[in-house]
């Protein structure tokens, strides 16, 4: 058994309970006037509301990410006797484990769970994944990195701490956000502000980062084996806090600085060599960039355009509002608001016209409550707005039916009768040669007339509807209505679908130009 909300201070006032000593290097750290933290608020800190939402298993979606906590299980028989194995080094029978593998999802609660009822070793890594597989193909975001410091001397942890202390600046080490007593060794948390992306270029370079740290933190003054340092992997797993020990006691979490920490911040106490650079943006170089995206290559870099910005009609924001205020459903109300509020930042929508519609749509979904424990709160909204604020470009560029997936509505994408886009476009301009073989659609007096425009957009878009062009051209749905006639010989039958439904296409050509470089 485990403990979620183990402390030191409870640890030590009720040793009974618990059956054993606190771990090595816990009193020490609290003598040194570390506050201890409990599980629940360690785990809680590093991946706060970043995981997806829990899932029964038949509901389970691949490719959705969840941390993975992994607990080592003795083999039994069916009568309750350990299974052996003969040990080929030292000739003897020894005992055989199996691995117990959970996903961990929002909110942590099965990790509490899965403490609680732990009765091995426990191991987690503050990692998200892409599946329910624990390897370094899946990995997707690291929230924290972690070192182990192991084989202490007696003075060693006084000097660790002396490291990111008293050291003049130029041979000071970074302040760890957590220490985590393993047992016989510590773990140094360093937990990140914002969760990096495992790209294959970014995890090399952190993985360079970590190897040169843990050089230097195995020092002679803190290790009796600092001449053979321990080098773990970026995805190691690392014991849980408020599961058992090598030692038979429980581990313990302790408070360092209690601070998220930056690449800026890390940086600084990195070699020129070693520094992580380039962290937060595409794996691409700039060579490959020229060649698998000219137009962005010549508008960005030879141009020296500035980077884009979302530039969607508001009426997508206002219409969702209004699908999610008429259709949504208990167990999807939550991602319909992220997305209204991923919406808003699209079409340019004000904070406070943000929070005051988010603020009506709480009203409206705690009034569909029907169950006592499942309320809509204001903590729920606060969630929603951090995808307004804080979210990368990946909140922004979703694809219709994964929307439809976790909002519960249906949505139906843009139609080119299956042909993909480039083939789509050319066809139209094929066809729109054809019939204006001297350009004669175009206004030549300069800027574009609203009939061309509305003539353009059709041609482009010859299953589209009114209120598709109304959004994406800007016009009023009086001028749309009036130039809406075109060559039919052109267009062939154009089915005009009600205009009062509304076509939600994520990935527009407009919107994934302008909304990242």
């Amino acid at each position: 058994m485990g403990f979620s909300n183990l402390i030191y201070e409870d640890y030590i006032a009720d040793p009974h309970l618990y059956g054993t000593r606190p771990p090595k290097w816990a009193y020490a750290l609290h003598q040194k006037g570390y506050n201890s933290i409990s599980p629940i608020d360690f785990y809680n800190s590093i991946f706060e509301e970043d995981l997806e939402d829990h899932r029964s298993p038949e509901d389970y979606r691949s490719g959705e990410y969840g941390a993975i906590a992994v607990e080592k299980k003795k083999r039994v028989d069916k009568n309750g006797k350990p299974i052996l194995r003969l040990d080929k080094k030292t000739g003897k029978k020894v005992e055989t484990y199996r691995g117990h593998r959970i996903t961990i999802t929002k909110g942590n609660l099965e990790l509490y769970r899965f403490i609680e009822e732990s009765e091995g070793f426990c191991l987690m890594s503050p990692i998200s994944y892409a599946g329910k597989h624990r390897t370094l193909k899946n990995a997707r975001y690291l929230y924290a990195l972690c070192i182990d410091v192991d084989h202490l001397k007696p003075n060693g942890l006084r000097e660790l701490i002396h490291s990111w202390t008293g050291r003049p600046l130029e041979y000071r080490l970074p302040k760890p956000t957590y220490i985590v007593c393993s047992g016989r060794g510590l773990h140094l948390y360093y937990v990140f502000a914002k969760a990096i992306p495992l790209w294959p270029n970014i995890f090399q370079a952190i993985a360079d980062a970590k190897t040169d740290l843990t050089r230097r933190l195995w020092s002679s003054y803190v290790t009796s084996k600092w001449e053979k340092p321990e080098y773990e992997s970026l995805v190691q797993g690392f014991r849980i806090p408020g599961t058992i020990t090598k030692d038979g006691g429980y581990a313990l979490a302790f408070e360092c600085s209690g601070e998220k920490v930056t690449i800026e911040y890390m940086n600084q106490f990195l070699p020129p060599d070693k520094q992580m650079t380039e962290i937060y943006k595409t794996d691409y170089t700039i060579e490959q960039a020229k060649e698998l995206f000219p137009d962005w290559y010549k508008r960005r870099i030879e141009n020296g355009e500035p980077r884009g910005h979302w530039t969607r009609h508001p009426g997508i924001y206002h219409n969702w509002k209004e699908k999610i205020l008429n259709g949504a459903v208990v167990g999807h109300r939550y991602n319909c608001l992220e997305n209204l509020c991923s919406l808003g930042v699209q079409c340019n929508i004000p904070p406070d016209v943000i929070e005051r519609d988010c603020h009506e749509v709480m009203i409206k979904f705690e009034a569909i409550t029907d169950d006592p424990d499942n309320h809509f709160t204001e903590y729920d909204v606060l969630c929603a707005m951090k995808t307004y604020h804080l979210a990368d470009e990946g909140a922004y560029r979703r694809r219709v039916e994964y929307i439809a997936q976790k909002t519960g509505i249906p949505l139906t994408p843009a139609k080119r009768n299956g042909r993909k886009q480039e083939v789509h476009l050319r066809r139209i301009r094929a066809l729109q040669k054809a019939d204006y073989p001297k350009d004669e659609w175009r206004n030549k007096e300069g800027q574009p007339s609203k009939s061309s425009i509305v003539k353009t957009w059709r041609l482009m878009h010859p299953d589209g509807r009114k209120i598709d062009c109304e959004r994406e051209t800007g016009l009023s749905r009086h001028t749309i209505l009036k130039h809406w006639e075109i060559t039919p010989l052109l267009l062939g039958k154009v089915a005009t679908p009600n205009i009062d439904t509304f076509n939600i296409d994520f990935e527009d050509e407009r919107t994934v130009e302008n909304a990242d470089d």
